[in-house]
């Protein structure tokens, strides 16, 4: 275990550890200076440098933000909670409730939820519990992770993303060389065996890049990864490059028939294009372009380079193209190729920039809906609404929480257990939404406390200063943070002398680490116990069942776009409100549950697991993506023939999807959409049905990969 723990650790995760470090220390030496407590100016430093996840300012920003205000005010709430029994219970209940629920609003509360209720029961275990003394400790955990925020955002910049954005850039620098390496109509004989040859070896250098490019997603470790931007972008990129590598591929088979002068000038010029669109990228994800990413905007100088100036090329524009002809073919999968490089460049863009950005119809759609009363300001409010039901796996984990956070305020009060609020943080930390996951967050915490307890002990029992005292909680805390993404159990052992010595009522109290150990233990068994009476989950299950849901509710919500197509346009406002938006809602909700499972598995240690992981958070960000474009589709499709016809089709799919996850059916084999193809190909409709159709493509050949890896079960 020891050679498999130092073995995963990188520079950085020793980075991310050092600058834990620097921040809790500075903290700590500043309040030692001015006579002030420690422990909660080093807390603020400790929990700001947790959250941070790297990537774009605002993104990481938002999140500090909402750990530092929102541990502020737990802060003060738990340090005022009312003597009596009941109220205790009752508030502490409610809190542990809201704040648990509130993970559905948004990202920064998913990642930052758990840490406000720790510091909810650290002021609710404190010694100050009058507005003089609450005020003042959360003043000192606010200025304690100011700093610690401006450490990481301005003098020491981590971006835990960067291994993955790399090898996706990678992917994208050899896709450029290969797709460049492509001749038309090469001579006979020994050079075109030597052609063939290359194009073997890159073909399958590529396919070893994809790979890893996978897994160094799939590993990522930042909180809530699969509600991340950048990790969501990350994966589009990735599958984004794999269509473009098959599309190079038939590329290739073309360049072979290409015998007359001017069909080889063509294909060249093509070949070019394509591999200077993907260098761009390449060369966009390797490092932080010195615009932000705003070159890849749709007005951007990358993209009048590559995608609006060859929006309309000449072989896009030859008028006599018999069909089935190569420059036919050439056509269409240049068509195809264009839209790729626009989505990449949306990612690339979303990347840096931390906002994920629509199309170029969604865009229209949106300026043309901006007069909806504010409908983009109530997202939070339709999230709320959609999990605000007992099916929600989130409304029963809060629900849960708010139950074990009661049940642990009466046994800290009833046993009169010193430090009580150790037991409470643990029920709260290894309470999972699933069982299995905190039974083995539970076994993972208490064996790393106890251990660390040990060592916690013998190091209060040593250390004879204050200033020695600072010495130890600085390289703890970054042991602490360098194996925090690397093994929970290591995190643990390390984290345990941290905040044992953080909060020693005084020196060389070493029995204090006794009490941490026995309030852990008996705080993982309230919350084993919780999961096995209140609402059971099997996780075995639980991510497959929620991703076949989530295909049959989107299947559900092109059903209800094709019947909101039908209405009147009298009936069209009743319609949206009780047709359109209820199904919305749904695939809102399955999304999120999806989303919360895989953002909790995402963090577990992964060791031969990481690419099932990468594969489902294709799914459920594809999943997500198709909502968005049927949400736009519904508005501005005209809702023909052809249309419906289409939409059918992508219905169809859709619960075959849904069948596989949910009852193991077989996945059957799409028919091609070829004979599909709408008239007028640049219509905005037109436009939006082929990027469904291109999404649910995707779907299924990642359905098709996770269950031929395994380990999602039918629910039956």
């Amino acid at each position: 275990m020891l050679t498999r723990w130092a073995g995963g650790l990188r520079k950085l995760h020793w980075t991310r550890g050092l600058r834990a470090g620097v921040a809790v220390a500075a903290a700590m030496v500043v309040c030692h200076l001015l006579g002030r407590p420690m422990g909660w100016a080093a807390l603020g430093g400790f929990e700001t440098i947790l959250v941070d996840n790297g990537g774009p300012y605002r993104s990481r920003l938002t999140t500090m933000l909402t750990v530092l205000v929102g541990g502020a005010l737990a802060c003060v709430v738990g340090a005022l909670v009312p003597g009596a029994l009941w109220a205790a219970v009752a508030v502490t209940a409610l809190f542990c409730f809201a704040v648990t629920f509130a993970r559905v609003i948004s990202q920064p509360m998913a990642s930052t939820s758990v840490i406000v209720l720790v510091i909810y029961f650290a002021g609710l275990g404190g010694s100050a519990h009058t507005w003089k003394g609450a005020l003042g400790n959360a003043a000192a955990y606010l200025l304690g992770g100011a700093w610690a925020a401006v450490l990481s955002l301005g003098l020491w910049p981590l971006d835990p993303f960067r291994p993955a954005r790399q090898a996706v850039a990678e992917c994208y620098a050899m896709l450029a060389e290969f797709t460049a390496g492509v001749q038309a109509a090469a001579p006979r004989g020994e050079l075109r065996e030597a052609q063939r040859l290359r194009i073997h070896e890159l073909q399958r250098a590529m396919r070893l890049k994809m790979e890893a490019a996978r897994s160094a997603v799939g590993t990522t470790g930042a909180r809530a990864t699969a509600r991340t931007v950048r990790a969501r972008s990350l994966t589009v990129l990735l599958e984004t490059a794999d269509m473009l590598f098959a599309e190079t591929i038939r590329w290739t088979e073309l360049a072979e028939g290409a015998g007359d002068a001017a069909s080889q000038r063509i294909l060249a010029e093509a070949m070019r294009w394509l591999s200077g669109a993907e260098y761009v990228i390449a060369e966009g994800l390797r490092n932080k372009p010195v615009d932000g990413g705003a070159s890849f905007a749709p007005e951007g100088s990358h993209s009048l380079e590559h995608v609006r100036r060859r929006g309309r090329p000449a072989v896009l524009e030859r008028r006599e193209m018999p069909a089935g002809s190569l420059m036919a073919h050439l056509a269409a999968e240049e068509r195809d190729a264009l839209q790729n490089i626009e989505i990449a460049f949306e990612s690339v863009r979303a990347v840096w920039s931390g906002v994920e950005f629509r199309g170029a119809a969604e865009r229209w759609t949106a300026v043309a809906q901006r007069s909806d009363g504010g409908a983009s300001e109530r997202r939070w409010v339709d999230a709320l609404r959609a999990n605000w039901t007992v099916r929600s796996v989130m409304m029963r984990h809060a629900l849960r929480v708010g139950v074990v956070a009661g049940v642990d305020i009466v046994l800290i009060r009833t046993m009169n257990v010193t430090h009580g609020f150790w037991l409470a943080m643990t029920s709260i930390i290894v309470l999972q939404p699933y069982g299995s996951g905190t039974l083995r967050r539970s076994a993972q915490r208490v064996g790393g406390t106890i251990a660390g307890g040990v060592l916690a002990a013998l190091l209060a029992a040593g250390v004879h200063t204050e200033a020695g005292v600072v010495s130890v909680i600085t390289v703890t805390s970054v042991l602490t943070l360098a194996t925090y993404a690397v093994d929970y159990a290591w995190y643990c052992f390390f984290l345990t002398p941290t905040f044992v010595l953080m909060s020693l009522p005084h020196l060389r109290d070493w029995h204090y680490a006794g009490v941490r150990m026995g309030t852990t233990v008996l705080g993982a068994l309230v919350s084993v116990l919780a999961m096995r009476v209140l609402w059971p989950e099997r996780e075995q299950i639980e991510l497959g069942r929620l991703l076949g849901r989530g295909a049959a509710a989107a299947a559900a919500y092109v059903r209800a776009m094709m019947q909101f197509w039908s209405a009147s346009e009298a009936e069209r406002v009743v319609a949206e409100r009780e047709v359109l938006a209820s199904a919305r809602r749904r695939c809102g909700l399955t999304i999120n549950d999806a989303e919360e499972t895989l953002d909790r598995l995402m963090l577990e240690p992964r060791v031969g697991r990481a690419s099932r992981w990468e594969e489902a958070l294709t799914f459920v960000t594809y999943l997500r993506r198709l909502t968005r474009v049927v949400t736009t589709l519904a508005e501005v499709g005209a809702g023909g023939a052809v249309a419906v016809e289409r939409m059918a089709a992508v219905v169809s799919r859709l619960d075959g999807l849904s069948a596989v996850l949910l009852e193991g059916a077989a996945l059957r084999q799409a028919e091609s959409d070829t004979a599909m193809a709408a008239v007028d190909a640049e219509s905005v409709g037109e436009q939006l049905m082929r990027r469904i159709e291109r999404q649910v493509g995707v779907l299924e050949r990642t359905t098709a990969e996770l269950m031929a890896k395994g380990g999602f079960a039918p629910s039956s």
